[in-house]
């Protein structure tokens, strides 16, 4: 009877649950098909930064969104390319009144970085431009934060708040001591004396050389910020510098008096200018608002014209195979191939936020590209880091779109191998091996590598990395001396590409649109066609229910290393089959 009363009692919750996930469900597809947005007169449209920037539309995941049904909360990414045209739009769009605001940049991997933010606050600028206000208030301002918020015609700061402007800098991890505590060896073989990627490991400190880079590029970074701060708020560069060295803090009175922000105000009388933008009542609240994505969902399509322009992203990590959560080389050769097969495709933009990964990779990419590049205009956009493997995919373009503050170049090239030999062994484990010659053990990572072995992935590394120097040198047209002496692996910014002819103009992926559009004759108007569009939730559902065919999965090798490493996420892109790679030194985060 026990056993009765349980089995009826599980029964019960299970289906409790059932209902409650299904009713949860119900709501998010009905809530997916509401249809487009509608849009009234005096609309207030809202940005809210502390949403992070992506330039690729994101693949939804089905865990996610029944969280997001279950907690009834809203999460996410922005859309970089539908915040600009929102913008743009709503510039000359009679029904918007003007534009909100709020919340502090987040800032994730390379989301929302540099480049992202400088696209976007020229939008703001061109948005203000029209004659309509952007109102900002906030509860903290970092320098982040500030770069976009100083393009607002009526800044305010909370009364007890403070604007933080004390330089920019950068954290990079050092792993030697606790790898030799653990007993975990690693071996390289590089090319290049700024490709940096492997002193983590090997060093207890960082070297000359790359300090030296990175010290270059964050005063590039630096002097975009205080250049373009100081020309809004009408500021002397040189006072904002020295204010970064010695006090780096302003409360919200000393900033307003100083000039860097409006006023210092709480939001209840910010709020009454956004009422008064809305033509809302008195302590009514203010239902005729839109976010910049929902704006954008209820905006029909711009064409002037019958041409079309394939934007095709690559975001994140260059990997092997077909998967779709990085820049797998196979589906990315794939769709550049779609582009250049489809007659009604007149030209291509692709837009590569990326630090590279797997030199092999990203040569199924770059074939590609120059495949395509004979048949119809390629021009490439860089977000905030196109480096390493992300600089290799896009030599071959026509032309070349970076902003100032993208991290770029890093030609160079290297090989990590892991030896956890004595990881294993004191803990009790031991490893034989049997095989046909004594290379035949050449990718295992529970034994150190032979001078042999290395000898062999030294010549391999120097064989791949001349191989970078002739695809650059022949997609920019310069002189393999040139390049080699831009190479070594060293990052250089946008600006500072562009001084060097790495980089053809810039600008952001509104220029390169244009620019692929001038190219191909469609000055006259052309549609932009997303290769890597999000899915619908139900297709999501189907799929992960699987009911519904998916694409492959992603080849990544060494499954040793992803399950003891997984939470050294820099290691776990190492995952390259022969251990050769050309990536960014490090994930860079500006803060």
């Amino acid at each position: 009877m026990k056993g009765f009363f349980k089995t009826i009692l599980a029964t019960l919750v299970a289906l409790t649950l059932f209902v409650v996930i299904g009713v949860a469900l119900l709501g998010v597809v009905l809530s997916s098909g509401q249809g487009t947005p509608t849009i009234e007169d005096k609309t207030l449209l809202t940005l809210d930064l502390s949403i992070p920037i992506v330039d690729k539309p994101p693949r939804e995941d089905f865990g996610l969104v029944l969280d997001q049904a279950l907690n009834q909360r809203r999460q996410g990414v922005q859309v970089l390319r539908e915040l600009i045209t929102a913008l743009d739009r709503g510039a000359t769009d009679e029904r918007i009144s003007g534009l909100f605001i709020k919340g502090q940049v987040a800032r994730s991997g390379y989301r929302s970085g540099w480049a992202a933010l400088r696209e976007l606050r020229r939008a703001i600028e061109r948005f203000r431009a029209s004659g309509k206000p952007v109102i900002a208030w906030h509860e903290e301002l970092d320098e982040a934060t500030l770069y976009v918020v100083s393009a607002a015609s009526h800044l305010v700061l909370h009364p007890l708040g403070t604007l933080e402007f004390n330089g920019l800098g950068t954290e990079v991890f050092y792993f030697k001591k606790a790898f030799d505590r653990y007993g975990v060896q690693v071996q390289v073989a590089r090319v290049g004396k700024y490709k940096s990627a492997v002193e983590p490991f090997i060093r207890e400190r960082m070297s000359p050389e790359n300090r030296e880079q990175i010290a270059a590029l964050l005063e590039d970074i630096f002097d975009e910020l205080v250049t373009t701060v100081a020309a809004a708020r009408k500021l002397e560069p040189e006072k904002m510098r020295r204010l970064s060295r010695a006090q780096g803090v302003l409360t919200a009175t000393e900033a307003a008096d100083a000039g860097w922000i409006d006023a210092a105000g709480y939001y209840d009388e910010v709020l009454e200018k956004l009422r008064t933008l809305t033509d809302t009542a008195p302590g009514e609240p203010i239902e005729r608002q839109k976010n910049l994505s929902r704006y954008f969902a209820a905006l029909k399509p711009d064409d002037k014209g019958k041409g079309k322009i394939a934007l095709i992203y690559a975001e994140g990590t260059i990997v092997p195979g077909s998967g779709e959560e990085e820049v797998a080389g196979q589906r990315l050769a794939r769709l550049l191939r779609k582009a250049r097969e489809d007659d009604d495709i007149k030209a291509v933009v692709l837009r590569v936020n990326s630090p590279g990964g797997s030199a092999v990779a990203s040569e199924v990419i770059e074939r590609e590209t120059r495949l395509l590049r004979k048949r119809k205009p390629l021009v490439v956009s860089m977000g905030t880091v196109a480096a390493s493997g992300g600089y290799w995919i896009s030599a071959h373009a026509d032309e070349i779109w970076a902003e100032p503050t993208t991290i770029t170049g890093s030609i160079g090239v290297f090989g990590l191998f892991l030896d956890l030999q004595r990881l294993v062994n004191d803990h009790g484990l031991h490893v034989e091996r049997v095989g046909t010659s004594p290379l035949a053990h050449f990718n295992s990572i529970f034994r150190p590598r032979s001078p042999k072995e290395l000898a062999v992935a030294k010549r391999l590394v120097e064989q791949i990395y001349r191989a970078f120097i002739e695809r650059v040198a022949e997609g920019r047209k310069l002189a393999k001396e040139k390049v080699e002496a831009l190479a070594q692996g060293r990052i250089w910014s946008g600006r500072r590409a562009h001084r060097l002819g790495l980089v053809d103009q810039l600008g952001g992926l509104r220029e390169a649109l244009a620019a692929a559009a001038r190219r191909a004759g469609l000055e006259q108007g052309y549609r932009v066609v997303e290769y890597q569009r999000a899915e619908p939730f139900l297709e999501v559902l189907m799929r992960q229910l699987g009911l519904a065919p998916d694409e492959e999965g992603d080849a990544r090798q060494q499954p040793d290393l992803a399950r003891l490493w997984g939470r050294l996420r820099g290691l776990f892109d190492y995952a390259d089959p022969k251990g050769l790679y050309a990536r960014l030194p490090f994930d860079l985060v500006v803060r």
